[in-house]
Order: C-alpha cells, then sequence, then structure tokens
C-alpha cells in the first residue's frame, strides 16, 4: 500500500459485530474484498475472551441477561445482553460518559482489535462499547448494543462505527432504530446498505479508499448521494480498508474526523 501525505477529498453536505470467530482475532489488516468475506484471519491469537488482556469480567447477571458488577471506569470490563433476535452479544465496555459510541468489527477481526481507538475515545470522556456481532445477524447485534447504551447505561447521545461488514451493520442498524436513537454514524468501508441511505438518522460520515475494491468505493458514494443531510464522505488516496484505516498514514486525520463527529453529535443531542 502506497499511500502519500495530500489531504483527503472530502464531500461535505453541510458545508460539503453473539462473536463469529472461525480463527483467531486480529489487530488491524488492509485490503479490500467482496463483503469481507474473504478477509483472512489475522494471527496475533486475540479473541477477546472476557477477563483476558487485562479486562475484568463484571460478575453478577442481571434478570435482563446483562452482567453487572461494580464498574470500573477506569478499566475495560465485559458485558452481555441480548439483541433483538434473542441472540446474546458480547461486548467490551470502556470509560463513562453521557455519550455512547458502539464499535463494530469487520468480519476476520474481533471486538478487541477496536481497543486503541476505544480506549482514545473514551479518554475523551466517552463510554464505549465494542461488540461481537451475531453472523446470523449483524444488524440486529447493533441495534442491541443501542438498547443496551440507552436503556441499561442511560446514555443521552449516541454514535455507531463499523467498519467493512461492520460498517454496513451500523448503516442498516441506524435505518431501523427508532427516531432519535441514534445520533451519528461513521462507516468505514461500508459492505452494503446503500438501499438504506435515505432511511438514515443523525449525523453521518462515510470514508473510503479509493484503491478500495470497487464495491466499497460504490457503497460509501451510494451512500452519501442518497443519505439525508448533514453528510460527509471522505475518500482517502491509497488501498486501506476498514479498520486498516488506523494502520496507515491516514489515522491521524480519520481518528480527528471521528472524534469531532462524535462530540459534535452528541452535544446535539
Amino acid at each position: 500500500m502506497n499511500e502519500n501525505a495530500d489531504s483527503p477529498r472530502t464531500v461535505d453536505g453541510r458545508s460539503d459485530r453473539r462473536r463469529f470467530l472461525a480463527a483467531s482475532g486480529a489487530l488491524f489488516v488492509g485490503g479490500g474484498l467482496a463483503g469481507c468475506l474473504d478477509e483472512s484471519a489475522g494471527s496475533d491469537g486475540s479473541n477477546g475472551n472476557a477477563g483476558t488482556d487485562g479486562e475484568r469480567t463484571t460478575s453478577e447477571a442481571t434478570a435482563d441477561g446483562t452482567t453487572e458488577g461494580a464498574d470500573d471506569a477506569s478499566e475495560p470490563r465485559t458485558v452481555s445482553f441480548e439483541a433483538p433476535h434473542g441472540a446474546t452479544i458480547e461486548g467490551t465496555l470502556y470509560g463513562s460518559g453521557d455519550c455512547g459510541v458502539v464499535l463494530v468489527p469487520q468480519i476476520n477481526m474481533d471486538r478487541e482489535s477496536w481497543r486503541p481507538q476505544a480506549e482514545a475515545l473514551a479518554g475523551e470522556g466517552n463510554l464505549v462499547l465494542a461488540i461481537d456481532e451475531d453472523p446470523d445477524d449483524r444488524p440486529a447485534s447493533v441495534r442491541g448494543a443501542i438498547a443496551h447504551l440507552r436503556r441499561e447505561r442511560g446514555v443521552s447521545g449516541l454514535v455507531l462505527i463499523g467498519a467493512s461488514s461492520g460498517g454496513e451493520a451500523v448503516v442498516v442498524a441506524n435505518a431501523e432504530a427508532e427516531d432519535g436513537a441514534v445520533d451519528g454514524t461513521v462507516a468505514l468501508s461500508a459492505g452494503g446498505g446503500a438501499d438504506r441511505a435515505a432511511d438514515l438518522h443523525g449525523r453521518l460520515l462515510f470514508v473510503v479508499s479509493e484503491g478500495d475494491s470497487d464495491r466499497f468505493v460504490r457503497v460509501a458514494r451510494e451512500l452519501h448521494e442518497n443519505a439525508p443531510e448533514p453528510k460527509e464522505l471522505v475518500t482517502y488516496e491509497g488501498s486501506a480498508h476498514g479498520q486498516g484505516l488506523f494502520d496507515s498514514d491516514r489515522a491521524e486525520d480519520l481518528r480527528g474526523r471521528i472524534s469531532s463527529l462524535v462530540a459534535e453529535a452528541c452535544g446535539g443531542a
């Protein structure tokens, strides 16, 4: 992947993941593929299991299936909750605050792959929930995360962030959510969901690399074209795909854009 330091092209309409792991989870990778079904599993051995890699597992299960304990916002803690389609979804909470952020990984990764971004967003005063979606219904898994943060955690604002298959999941979950449930959405190299663009709510950021597979470039453009305001399309040079963007020379710019959207979306909630 060769990317230069030129500024990304931006179109701004205002002024322009139950876990599914066929193999061990991985850290960030790039490279586009259709629907992310060809994305190869990583090799770091992480699988997002509760109580590993410094996570503290919460202790008591509540009546609604959520694992609860004396939450310590200074360290990650594992939770589980039921999604609308009945599946139990596992996630990791970071930080605390009135603004909730849901992180959804691409198909060859698990929730642990979001740790650097989750810790950074938590450090900015947000309550961050990284999830392992049910592969049978990823959007419903995301809607379960929305309900968990809204009803069980009491956030007043909520932003969805997903990559590739997770990007499609957050788009569809946004479109299917109740009015006012989602204040912002970031889709990185979304694998689909363009047919739901007109039903989206809140602030919208669509990101793709111009050298990614044609499908992802097309979806990003269609999402932006058909979505309501406020919306923004950012096209980076190079071919970094999904969460791989955080391991590219575009990472700093992308992190800044996400932080700004979260602050704006929750500030207006």
